[in-house]
């Protein structure tokens, strides 16, 4: 469970804590019995909101907090060059580098990691359990734990690590110590394996690109699921169908293109390790008017919200198995404010949310904003000014300040009328 993500200096971001805590103080009365969850106990008396939803005007900054998140998780999982990674605020250089530190808990422990790097080289690396350091990485020098060190890994091994397989050559760090110990020696350290595969297995990110590839969701899916495909789908499709869409079935055939055949139009592909092409060919069933089963090209005549969501589904489900991580960009892209509100409970209800999961979305939809389905602990105002970039502020952070703010407060009204700020105010 992600408990706070310190951000500085990437993008439109100089420096802000998302901090995902629940921060009303005392539980509501007969917490433990209510079907809707006010927060996930963690262990240790931790409570963690279970959604987080960022509102704000365009161009406020909301999507770079999604992109800082995945900047980590890829910086982390992938190893690539630091200048992919590297994407600082162009419109008030302060800083040089970029700050990335995440507290998150695993099992009732909490972790914190914490890595600043610029274009050339990782400045600092460090990582700790409870507050007690793991390994701590500056200027090319590894200081572990002494739980870290064994006659097989010793100080002088971990150091050879480090400078063959992180660095230039030149004395500069270039890959994180966390991605080539995950990658290449999972049985030095559990903490550091159960770490690299929280950010690599446990965080999803959803784009607002729109679509979401079904075949990409029932293969996330899968993977909670012994690998079983068919099972995977069938959980997304009796998903969909309860969601009040219209469908009795879907397939997905996947065939391997030849060498020089063209991919046909309207399709999906995937081009596997040894660079073979395939094709998906999915198919909807529905009942035509006389009750007879009919098969239609999902690509072709599903809508663009029916694909969305049923890719969204697996995902969801995926991070429910999990207990994962779902960032999503624009959840309300091609769906009915019902279903968002749908997606949005399957979180925060107990019965669906069993293993701690947690949902992080950015959104315009203001119909969340009623009914009492988020509290003040999990709405943030998001808004940007050019001296400090862009700023977030949790209702129940204004609340602590003494704004008469409650949880039976009309949300959205205020808002709309600007009371919390994070709206735009256009002049036309």
């Amino acid at each position: 469970m992600l408990y706070s993500f310190f951000i500085q200096n990437f993008r439109s971001i100089l420096e802000l804590k998302l901090n995902l805590a629940y921060g009303e103080g005392k539980a509501p009365n007969g917490y433990q019995d209510q079907a809707i969850m006010p927060f996930i106990e963690a262990g240790n008396k931790t409570r963690i909101v279970p959604c987080m939803a960022f509102y704000g005007a365009n161009a406020s900054g909301k999507t770079n907090v999604i992109k800082a998140i995945y900047a980590l998780q890829e910086l982390v999982g992938e190893a690539g060059s630091l200048v992919k990674y590297y994407d600082p605020n162009m419109l008030n250089q302060k800083s040089i580098h970029t700050t990335f530190a995440v507290e998150f808990v695993i099992e009732n422990a909490l972790f914190e990691y914490r890595i600043q790097y610029n274009a050339e080289e990782i400045i600092e690396e460090c990582l700790a359990k409870d507050h007690k350091p793991i390994y701590t990485i500056r200027a090319m020098k590894v200081v572990p734990a002494s739980k870290l060190l064994s006659e097989t890994y010793s100080r002088e091994k971990l150091s050879e690590i480090l400078r063959v397989e992180c660095s230039d050559g030149e004395g500069r760090q270039t890959k994180p110590f966390l991605n080539r110990i995950g990658m290449g020696y999972p049985g030095l350290s559990q903490d550091m394996r159960d770490v690299f595969k929280y950010f690599i297995n446990n965080v999803l990110i959803c784009p607002n690109k729109g679509d979401i590839p079904l075949p990409f969701s029932v293969e996330v899916l899968a993977t909670t699921l012994n690998g079983d495909e068919k099972a995977a789908l069938r959980e997304i499709t009796d998903v969909v169908r309860r969601l009040d869409i219209d469908i009795d079935g879907i397939d997905i055939d996947q065939r391997e293109l030849a060498p020089d055949e063209r991919v046909p139009r309207g399709t999906i592909t995937r081009r596997s390790e040894t660079g073979d092409r395939h094709v998906f060919q999915i198919t909807a069933t529905h009942q035509d008017v006389a009750g007879n089963p009919t098969q239609l090209d999902f690509i072709k005549h599903e809508s663009a919200g029916t694909q969305r969501l049923a890719g969204l589904v697996g995902l969801v489900l995926h991070t429910l198995n999990t207990g994962g991580v779902l960032c999503v960009d624009e959840l309300e892209l091609s769906l009915h404010p019902l279903l968002m509100r749908e997606i949005v409970m399957m979180f925060k209800k107990r019965r669906h949310n069993t293993q701690g999961a947690q949902l992080i979305v950015t959104t315009h939809n203001t119909d969340l904003l009623d009914d009492s389905i988020l509290r003040i602990s999990e709405i943030a105002l998001v808004r940007k000014t050019k001296e400090n970039g862009t700023l977030v502020r949790r209702l129940v952070d204004m609340k602590k300040e003494g704004e008469d703010i409650r949880n039976v407060t009309n949300f959205r009204k205020q808002y709309l009328a600007g009371f919390y700020s994070g709206i735009p105010h256009p002049s036309l």
